[in-house]
């Protein structure tokens, strides 16, 4: 496959999931690098969007509750802890378990929603795969903007 197919092909899937204009796609490889016929080199260079997506193995900490929004639709929310492991081989003061982190949880899908919330009980062992987000909003005891992150679990997430 010569040089100038493959960036074609580059060029039409960047096209296809990317607002970047590609006037004069053949000076250049699609990058803003110019194309010097080593396309291995030319992708050192590249920015590349960042992958949002989050896979959690973990256990139930709250119990999942399902949220009615304004709009009509519904939101289920739980915590699914992480961590907290340790070496069961070693014995002494450095086999201390490590410090468990704690995700939140938010299903924006009704049918992984009532899944949810009728299977999962609190140490329940969970998969959750889904989009990292950060929500923002006031808060009224303090007149503070707080700003969360949580993993958003849509149509295209799992929750096993």
């Amino acid at each position: 496959m010569s040089y100038l197919i493959m960036e074609d092909l580059y060029t039409a899937s960047r096209a296809w999931s990317s607002s970047t204009s590609f006037s004069g796609a053949h000076e250049k490889n699609g990058m803003g690098v110019e194309a010097d016929g080593d396309l291995a080199d030319s992708w050192k260079d590249a920015d590349f969007r960042g992958v949002y997506r989050a896979i959690i193995c973990g256990s139930v900490g709250q119990v999942p509750v399902q949220k009615k929004l304004r709009n009509g639709h519904t939101v289920t929310v739980f915590t699914v802890g992480t961590g907290g492991m340790f070496d069961q081989r070693r014995a002494g003061a450095e086999n201390l378990p490590m410090p468990a982190q704690w995700h939140r949880i938010a299903v924006h899908n009704e049918q992984l929603g009532t899944y949810a919330v009728q299977k999962l009980v609190k140490n329940a062992a969970v998969y959750v795969e889904g989009d990292i987000e950060t929500r923002a909003y006031n808060d009224n005891i303090n007149n503070q903007v707080k700003i969360v992150p949580e993993i958003c679990v849509r149509f295209d997430g799992k929750l096993i």
